[in-house]
C-alpha cells in the first residue's frame, strides 16, 4: 500500500527518559531475513530461546527426531531442546506471517538466546486504526510521545535502525538507537554527536532527506555545542526509500 502521508517537520521540546538498566547479559541479535535462510549455533544441552520483538512465532518444526521439546512461551517467543549431535534445519512461522529457516549447529554448552530483528518490516494492518484516528500532526506527536516513554503503541514492533535514515550537516556524526515501524509510519531513535569545535544550529529541515515526515529533538536546546551530544526521533514512511518511493 502506498504512503500517502505528507511530510511535516518541526521540533519539540520534551523530557529525556532515561532507559532502564541493561541486562547482565543481553540476546544475541541478529537480523532476520524474510524468507530466507541463516546460521545458527544452538545447544544440544539446555533449552534455547528465539524472540521476535513485534511478533509471535506461531509453530517451529524440523526433521523428526531433531527437536527434543519445543514450547510457546506467553510472550511470544519459543523455547526448544534439541539432542542432536549433527546440523539440521528448523522451519520458523510467526502471527504477522514471516518464514524463515535456521540451519542449526548443536554444540554442547549454555542454552542459547537469539533475538531476531526484521530487516524489512512484515506488514502490520492492526496499527492502521490508531494511526488513522487522529489527526496527522497529533499523530506525530503521540508517535514521537510513545517512543520517549516507551509505551509504543499496540501493534508496533521492534525493527533494525536504518543507519542512512536521516540526513547530517557538516561535522555531525550518528549512532542508530532503536526504531519501531507500524502501518503507514516507523521511528528511528538516533544519537547525534556534534565532531566541530563550534556549536551548530539545530534546524528540523537540516536533517530531512526523502520518505522523513517529522525530525524530534528530545530537548528544547536551538543549537548542539562542539562535541555534545543528543538524541533524535525521526518519523519516515514505512517501507520507503531514500527517494521516498516504495
Amino acid at each position: 500500500m502506498k504512503n500517502n502521508l505528507p511530510a511535516f517537520l518541526f521540533g519539540t521540546a520534551m523530557m529525556v527518559v532515561m532507559p532502564p538498566a541493561a541486562q547482565a547479559q543481553s540476546p544475541a541479535t541478529i537480523s532476520l531475513p524474510q524468507g530466507g535462510q541463516f546460521r545458527l549455533s544452538i545447544s544440544n544441552t539446555d533449552p534455547n530461546m528465539i524472540f521476535i520483538p513485534g511478533d509471535k512465532v506461531t509453530a517451529i518444526t524440523a526433521p523428526g527426531g531433531m527437536l527434543a521439546d519445543k514450547r510457546l512461551t506467553t510472550a511470544g517467543g519459543v523455547l526448544f531442546t534439541s539432542v542432536a549431535t549433527r546440523t539440521f534445519t528448523i522451519f520458523v512461522e510467526t502471527a504477522l506471517g514471516q518464514t524463515f529457516s535456521v540451519v542449526a549447529t548443536p554444540v554442547k554448552g549454555e542454552g542459547r538466546v537469539y533475538r531476531l530483528m526484521s530487516a524489512e518490516p512484515p506488514s502490520r494492518p492492526e496499527t492502521r486504526k490508531w494511526e488513522t484516528a487522529q489527526a496527522y500532526e497529533k499523530l506525530l506527536i503521540s508517535l514521537n510521545r510513545a517512543v520517549l516513554t516507551g509505551d509504543i503503541p499496540d501493534g508496533y514492533g521492534e525493527v533494525k535502525p536504518l543507519s542512512d535514515g536521516i540526513r547530517l550537516p557538516g561535522g555531525f556524526s550518528v549512532t542508530p538507537l532503536k526504531a519501531w515501524a507500524g502501518d503507514q509510519l516507523r521511528a528511528d531513535r538516533y544519537e547525534l554527536r556534534n565532531a566541530n569545535t563550534w556549536g551548530v544550529a539545530l534546524r528540523e529541515q537540516d536533517f530531512w532527506k526523502p520518505g522523513v515526515r517529522a525530525v524530534m529533538f528530545d530537548n528544547n536546546a536551538q543549537t548542539l555545542m562542539g562535541g555534545g551530544r543528543m538524541t533524535v526521533t525521526v518519523i519516515r514512511g514505512n517501507g520507503e526509500g531514500e527517494d521516498g518511493q516504495r
